[in-house]
């Protein structure tokens, strides 16, 4: 079990630590939900176009619809490849030099 800080720095540091991994946190979930959309979006296009329609002919509202349904539909599938992928991006430090450093919490 870890210590509880027994200084005023310690403790700073050990809250300012905690914040980082949070931020992290946050922001991996939101990569994650992000490439699993963009991802959901361009199987959808691929979908349309395999069946003889033009992607033109909808609204970017329309597509985002489809994409949901299918993201809703696949998700399993779409999340595993998506983290995958935010994980890769935050150790090449896409996230920033510090996240590097911090252990995944995908």
């Amino acid at each position: 079990m870890a210590e509880a800080p027994t200084t005023l720095a310690q403790a700073h540091n050990s809250t300012k630590a905690f914040a980082a991994q949070a931020k992290l946190r946050a922001t991996m979930i939101q990569a994650t939900r992000t490439i699993a959309l963009q991802r959901a979006l361009g199987l959808t296009k691929l979908r349309l176009r395999a069946k003889g329609f033009r992607v033109s002919d909808y609204t970017r509202r329309e597509l985002v619809t489809h994409a949901e349904q299918y993201l809703a539909a696949h998700r399993e599938e779409l999340i595993a490849e998506a983290k995958q992928i935010a994980e890769q991006w935050r150790r090449n430090g896409f996230f920033g030099k510090r996240a590097v450093h911090i252990t995944p919490i995908l």
